[in-house]
């Protein structure tokens, strides 16, 4: 019997893609490449993954607090989210809301009736808040589900989550298209400094490098943001395809936002609503997430507010913590603050959020916060209501604010309680009122994808639609590649 030599078969090594951003976009598209076996890196210039499904645990005089600050609540239209959505609950991480939920306009509360099945026009209410559909959330926090995420992924043996690593330059490197085992790569440097790199960047001989890979997919559009906390140097300039990409993200303008964070020893009495969209003067039942319309009144400060306390597995009060609530910004009270304490400084570099900034802003929104419940808080048997007027914001060295104020009462006297804690989160591109209406966009000559909510909304189910299909689309080219 003659046995024949086989010539040997050299393997390509095998490809890497980073994926810069660890939301729910980019903890999606991660997960979709490591179900298909390619090597991926996750990238996140945060303590931890989470991106805009963002929340803030702490202790405040020994009590708990939680804030989710980001992200408020979760609705799925799609079957194939939906299915998501239960392995989300059966995993313990998600649970639905049931609450008081509504919309003020003019001074009044209107409570929305539940509406089984739902309605698929999403955009009524704050992200859909109003549709009809159940309203989930993240448990014990919305960031759960991003942790959720990223533990999946780590269990993947050829996967990695790579926190506090902020990605400031990208570049080709090598010759070729892109195509094969001898086609260029994208070389990563950067800064293991996290969020603090972005307001003092180093000189891109000095940043670390975080390794070359065949592709790269973009799961927010503030890497082609000049002035933004997450933007990349080198992505414009390697091609005239990706220099209009850069453009095109740059048209869409992410409009701003700010939240308001703040917790009372006692529960507000009084209060008929869990949550609440604040339709803008004039209007109802038409806040999308990123109301920029001219209003007076209380409709002018926010477009949003939660007792975030209400949501399922949160530190109750009538367990004897703290009340907590959150509201967000209309993006034109965002922008008018921005005036003011704006995003980048005079020369373009990103001007960070210190904690004098912070306590600024949030005695500011304080104020705000007041005039929006002003009709809805009864202080004492009179139902006395008190407009507490900040006049000046001591901050303590841990962030915790002291509030002396004055009061203009309305009515007998009486004392709205003071604040146990209150803090603000800038969120300078929170918003795509006009995503660019496709789930990717995709570069296959570059190995280059973006997604996100720039490209398909601010839902938290857009959001992973989005990765999901971002990592798919790559993992394919790739593997189109092996066997060519």
């Amino acid at each position: 019997m003659r046995h024949h030599k086989h010539p040997s078969v050299q393997m390509a090594p095998p490809r890497r893609v980073a994926v810069i951003g660890g939301g729910i976009a980019g903890n999606a598209a991660a997960l979709a490449l490591a179900h298909k076996n390619i090597p991926c890196t996750l990238f996140d210039m945060g303590r931890g993954v989470g991106g805009r499904v963002a929340s803030r645990q702490l202790e405040q005089q020994g009590q708990p607090l939680s804030f989710d600050h980001g992200a408020q609540q979760i609705t799925a239209i799609g079957a194939d989210f939906k299915a998501q959505l239960a392995e989300w609950q059966a995993a313990g991480v998600v649970a639905e809301w049931r609450g008081r939920h509504g919309e003020i306009a003019g001074g009044a509360f209107k409570l929305w009736p539940e509406q089984p099945g739902g309605s698929s026009s999403c955009g009524t209410g704050f992200c859909g808040s109003m549709t009809g559909l159940p309203l989930y959330v993240g448990v014990p926090s919305n960031n759960a589900i991003a942790q959720h995420m990223a533990a999946q992924l780590q269990a993947h043996p050829s996967a990695q989550v790579s926190s506090g690593v902020a990605v400031q330059t990208l570049a080709r490197v090598g010759g070729g298209c892109g195509c094969g085992s001898g086609g260029s790569k994208w070389q990563l440097r950067g800064s293991r400094k996290g969020r603090a790199a972005a307001a003092e960047p180093e000189p891109a001989e000095q940043q670390e490098e975080l390794g070359a890979f065949d592709a790269v997919v973009l799961a927010d559009a503030m890497p082609l943001l000049p002035g933004s906390a997450g933007h990349i140097a080198g992505i414009e300039a390697a091609s005239t395809s990706l220099a209009q990409l850069a453009r095109s993200v740059q048209a869409v303008a992410p409009e701003p936002c700010f939240a308001l964070m703040v917790a009372f020893r006692q529960p507000l009495p009084g209060v008929p609503f869990d949550s609440a969209s604040v339709a803008a003067e004039g209007s109802s039942s038409g806040s999308s997430g990123s109301s920029s319309g001219s209003s007076s009144g209380s409709s002018s400060a926010f477009q949003w507010v939660a007792c975030n306390s209400s949501k399922p597995g949160r530190p109750q009060p009538a367990a004897g913590a703290p009340q907590c609530w959150v509201a967000l910004t209309t993006a034109q009270h965002a922008r008018q603050i921005l005036e003011r304490r704006p995003l980048s400084t005079a020369d373009g570099r990103f001007n960070p959020q210190t904690e004098q900034y912070r306590a600024d802003v949030a005695a500011e929104l304080l104020a705000d916060f007041w005039a929006l419940m002003q009709p809805f808080v009864q202080v004492g048997p009179d139902a006395v209501v008190v407009l507490l007027r900040i006049r000046f914001l001591c901050c303590c060295r841990n962030g915790i604010a002291a509030v002396v104020a004055g009061t203009a009462r309305h009515g007998a006297l009486g004392e709205l309680p003071e604040p146990l804690y209150i803090h603000a989160q800038r969120w300078g591109r929170a918003f795509a009122p006009q995503p660019m209406g496709t789930e990717m966009l995709f570069l296959p000559a570059q190995r280059l994808v973006l997604c996100g909510d720039v490209c398909t909304g601010s839902s938290v189910e857009a959001a992973w639609r989005s990765g999901r299909a971002a990592g798919n689309a790559v993992a394919d080219m790739l593997l189109a590649d092996a066997s060519a």
